[in-house]
């Protein structure tokens, strides 16, 4: 999701945080895996409630849940609908498509909004599924949360393009026996995704 689907903003995200008092955000906030508390609420080992106590103890003031969304929702833009009109055009060739994401149930009860996505749908839509790290009780790049996905959704790594921002995740899939494509937060990555399905 992060990184290929919508583009991630660390930066922003860190200076949200540092803003309610999270003075070391920028040692526990990664583009690609978190650490601390934060990887915790990733991993499903804590939920939302616990989060943001536990992050308020961290800074010693009550911290608001509403203040926590505000910071964790400014960790990405919106999708942008080229990415998800490009999408739906996959759909329409038979193509499955899934989600697999390390991510908390902050972000993911957002994207799961009617009105999340630019054309006012969810960014669930767009996907015959979304394989999230907090449900599934692990995250990238370990292999389980891979093994798991395979197994759930029926596929064959080797009949299966998997894309990613991070060379972590991507080296986990590689091994696998996905196919890969490796691409950079923000990019405009459909020529590439064209070309490799040729």
């Amino acid at each position: 999701m992060g990184g290929v689907i919508v583009d991630v903003r660390l930066e922003r995200a860190i200076e949200n945080f540092v803003r309610l008092g999270v003075s070391d955000a920028d040692k526990m906030m990664d583009a690609c895996h978190h650490k601390g508390i934060f990887i915790d609420f990733e991993n499903g080992d804590i939920d939302t409630e616990e989060f943001c106590r536990l992050l308020s103890a961290h800074v010693g003031k009550h911290i608001s849940y509403k203040e926590i969304e505000n910071a964790w929702r400014s960790i990405i833009d919106p999708p942008k609908q080229y990415k998800l009109d490009f999408i739906s055009k996959l759909r329409t060739y038979g193509y499955k498509l899934f989600i697999l994401t390390n991510n908390n149930p902050i972000l993911i009860n957002w994207a799961r909004t009617k009105g999340y996505c630019p054309d006012g749908l969810a960014l669930s839509d767009y996907f015959d599924k979304m394989y999230v790290s907090y449900e599934m009780k692990c995250t990238k790049p370990a292999p389980e949360i891979f093994q798991q996905m395979i197994a759930d959704a029926g596929i064959f790594p080797s009949e299966t393009l998997y894309i990613d921002d991070s060379q972590a995740n991507i080296t986990t899939a590689a091994s696998l026996g996905f196919n890969i494509l490796l691409v950079e937060n923000g990019s405009d990555w459909r020529p590439a995704l064209q070309e490799s399905l040729i």
